[in-house]
């Protein structure tokens, strides 16, 4: 019986974890998923250190918790935690930009952190009184958490699209109560617990009912910082459709009232198009114009991004890569391209491309389709404005901004092309110093010796255009953008030969802030002394590879102080970083971990935890935060391979579990000495995976996609097998007594929430690769903590 009541907890509690995290990236923000995770992984230590501090009053409590009607009513008490804890949570006005000026929200966040443990504490007890009562069958438990879990990655994306996310998280919450339900009706005890699984569900549907919360499960509402909150506050504005799937929530939106030409100069006095919207996740708006007659698209001749098709006139072929947006067609239309190719990574956005303008449109990532062509472009176009708000998408992988992205644009270029980017002005200068450094080092990667003739960069007062060509812009070129900023009152910043007293004319600023930028990192380059001008910067405004693709990261820990202050000193603004936002929940999460330790040292007096070695706390400590290391550079490396960051999660997850069933399974018919040799071949094959796989995934990009995702299951399978072995040969051989075990899974998920937190700040600040570097150190810490020196050799203790 406990092995299904652990395999569909296991399942219902990752699937609600991963549902709430599509629902505070829809509510809140994509970097608040952490602190579901941290939730999450603490409900589960909270659970172990419960049983331990337990164990000094009650010894015995494995058996008594481990009978069938006991674990029936923790399976119970999940699903209604569950169900209130994502009741309250829809109800509790959190809006943590506040916490400055409003102290309650501190209670609100208190309270959202205690509703959402508690399910996944119950979930953790179950788990541990498992792990607890069947010492000798620990594989078999852990096979039937891991694969159960591996259920429940999967189970959102078979039901996202049908139920949504409201319905499908209440789903998730309350499948678990079939085993009450139906586990064992031909005895009383049996139908005495159904019977208060009956009750539970009529209580919970009446409340439901009686609160409200149907309505919130139809739609989730979106922040009201977010792009669709404040667009839906004009009259005559209606979402007129909601799709929800893996890769996220489309709304469209119909209203007079949306206008979307960034860059717009302020000299067009004609009018825009009818437009209509869609919003992913609430943001990131992808914008659609009813193009009804040929003379309609004049608008893109006076907008900024347009400068790039003055230098290639009649275009041939135009690319357009996109992510959010829409003005990449129109201006293509308006430059008389003859062949407009657009690639959208977002299933449901190409499909309404396709159809509305009748373009061919390829659903892919940017970079896997130029690795599947070897078609050159007049144009390359790049569409990706970012989040609404500055900041918030600091932790959001993208590779569409990289040397080698860049690299791989240059060289599907024609000998006459010209790869355009627009995006959002900041001060001071960042993302625009930081996209002009990149395309100079991918000039220089391809062989151009003076990369600065190869580049423009123009601005008003919110957007920035840069301009890289194929060859040097001649004068007849640099005329051309000279006179288009003149007429259209746009400012230069750079192109070759600028005059200062062409800069700041029209939106003026106090400084040139930024062509003074752009200028001093010229002239670093061409000193070779481009790596001190970075580090003197306020912000990381250093150009990115495929090892650290974070476009919206800029914050430089070692100088917050001076961001600070440039901020006015005030915290809230901090609060718009979602770095900062992950660092702060790092410190909260290490002072919970430590509470969570210590208190079983100090109230465990009976001396069976005392008698654990410390070194075998070490030993879960090691693998609690190698087995997440891992995971999470999996999921980062296979976010370019896969095409999609839900995506990799969804594989990873579902492979790495899956294999480390199998791997618990084995453990059965292994012992205490093969442990040593199971953690040194890990730890073999992590240094080969942290030399080999970039190499791999840059050769299979442009293979189809069953051959990538076959290869990265190829990948996770013996790792993900190995992974399994330790921790369900540590629980049976190196620990002897229950509180020792239930001690042990709290340590286990400590080290996991404070591990999933710090890898994000480890690829942030130094890479994908330094993850893995990490998990390697985790278990070589577990592989020296279960070896005790005796003489000149070493054994097992």
């Amino acid at each position: 019986m406990i092995y299904w009541v652990v395999f569909i907890l296991s399942a219902s509690s990752l699937a609600f974890e991963v549902l709430l995290a599509r629902i505070f990236s829809i509510s809140q923000w994509n970097h608040l998923s952490f602190m579901v995770i941290s939730i999450a992984l603490f409900g589960f230590g909270a659970s172990g250190t419960f049983l331990s501090l337990l164990d000094a009053r009650r010894p015995g409590w494995e058996q008594r918790f481990s009978r069938r009607s006991f674990l029936l009513k923790l399976v119970i008490l999940y699903s209604v935690s569950a169900v209130i804890a994502f009741g309250g949570l829809n109800r509790l006005p959190i809006d943590y930009f506040r916490l400055p000026l409003e102290p309650v929200q501190m209670l609100y966040l208190l309270i959202a952190y205690l509703l959402l443990s508690i399910p996944f504490f119950f979930t953790g007890m179950i788990m541990s009184i498992g792990f607890a009562a069947l010492p000798d069958k620990t594989g078999l438990v852990y096979c039937a958490s891991m694969t159960g879990s591996a259920l429940g990655a999967v189970m959102p994306a078979l039901g996202l699209g049908t139920l949504g996310e409201g319905y499908m998280v209440l789903s998730a919450a309350l499948i678990p109560l079939l085993l009450p339900l139906f586990g064992d009706l031909k005895r009383w005890e049996g139908m005495r617990t159904a019977l208060w699984a009956v009750a539970t569900l009529s209580v919970l549907a009446g409340g439901i009912h009686y609160t409200g919360i149907l309505d919130d499960l139809k739609w989730i509402r979106p922040s009201p910082y977010k792009a669709l909150s404040q667009v839906l506050q004009f009259p005559n504005t209606e979402v007129t459709e909601t799709r929800s799937g893996l890769r996220g929530r489309i709304d469209r939106v119909q209203s007079p009232y949306i206008r979307f030409a960034p860059g717009l100069s302020l000299k067009f006095t004609g009018a825009l198009p009818r437009q209509w919207a869609v919003y992913r996740d609430g943001d990131r708006p992808y914008v659609f114009y009813n193009l009804n007659s040929e003379d309609e698209p004049t608008f893109p001749r006076f907008s900024l991004p347009f400068a790039g098709y003055l230098l290639v006139p009649d275009p041939e072929a135009v690319l357009i890569i996109q992510e959010g947006g829409g003005v990449g067609v129109p201006f293509a239309l308006a430059a008389d391209a003859d062949r407009v190719t657009v690639v959208e990574p977002n299933p449901q956005i190409a499909d309404l491309v396709r159809t509305h303008y009748r373009a061919p449109v390829f659903h892919s990532e940017g970079r896997v389709f130029l690795s599947r062509t070897d078609r050159k472009f007049d144009v390359i176009q790049l569409e990706n404005w970012g989040a609404s708000l500055p900041g918030s998408a600091a932790l959001s992988q993208e590779h569409h901004f990289t040397i080698e992205a860049f690299t791989q644009y240059l060289k599907h270029l024609t000998e006459g092309g010209v790869l355009i980017l627009s995006r959002k002005l900041m001060l001071p200068p960042s993302d625009s110093v930081r996209m002009w450094a990149t395309a100079y080092e991918s000039l220089r990667r391809i062989g151009v010796e003076e990369p600065a003739d190869h580049l423009a960069l123009l601005r008003n007062w919110d957007t920035y255009t840069l301009i890289v060509t194929a060859g040097p812009l001649f004068q007849g070129d640099v005329a051309a953008l000279r006179r288009f900023a003149e007429e259209l009152n746009f400012d230069s910043v750079y192109f070759p030969g600028i005059d200062p007293k062409e800069v700041n004319r029209f939106n003026i600023y106090d400084e040139p802030f930024h062509y003074q930028r752009v200028q001093q990192l010229l002239a670093a380059y061409r000193s070779n002394s481009a790596e001190a001008f970075f580090e003197a910067q306020m912000l990381d405004v250093a150009p990115q590879s495929d090892h650290r693709p974070f476009p919206g990261r800029l914050v430089k820990w070692s100088r917050l102080d001076d961001l600070y202050r440039s901020l006015g000193s005030r915290v809230y603004s901090l609060l718009m970083s979602g770095e900062i936002v992950v660092g702060v929940v790092f410190l909260e999460a290490l002072a919970v971990a430590v509470l969570l330790l210590i208190l079983p040292i100090l109230f465990v007096t009976r001396g069976r935890l005392m008698s654990t070695p410390y070194r075998f706390v070490l030993y879960f400590l090691g693998i609690g935060a190698g087995y997440m290391f891992i995971e999470i550079y999996f999921i980062k490396s296979n976010i370019l391979l896969l095409g999609d960051p839900i995506i990799s999660f969804t594989v990873v997850l579902s492979g790495v579990l899956v294999f480390s069933g199998v791997g618990g399974y084995l453990s059965q018919y292994l012992d205490l000495s093969h442990l040593g040799y199971a953690l040194g071949l890990l730890c073999g094959m992590l240094v080969a995976i942290l030399i080999g796989y970039p190499v791999l995934v840059d050769a299979i990009l442009g293979m189809p996609p069953f051959f990538r995702y076959a290869v990265a299951y190829i990948v996770l399978l013996p790792v993900g097998v190995l992974m399994g072995l330790p921790f369900a040969l540590g629980m049976r051989f190196l620990l002897v007594s229950p509180v020792q075990r239930a001690y042990a899974w709290a340590a286990n998920g400590c080290a996991s929430v404070l591990t999933s937190i710090a890898a994000a700040q480890v690829a942030l600040g130094i890479g994908i690769p330094a993850v893995m570097i990490c998990a390697l150190a985790g278990y070589l810490m577990a592989l020296v903590s279960i070896y005790r020196p005796t003489g000149a050799k070493a054994v097992y203790s």
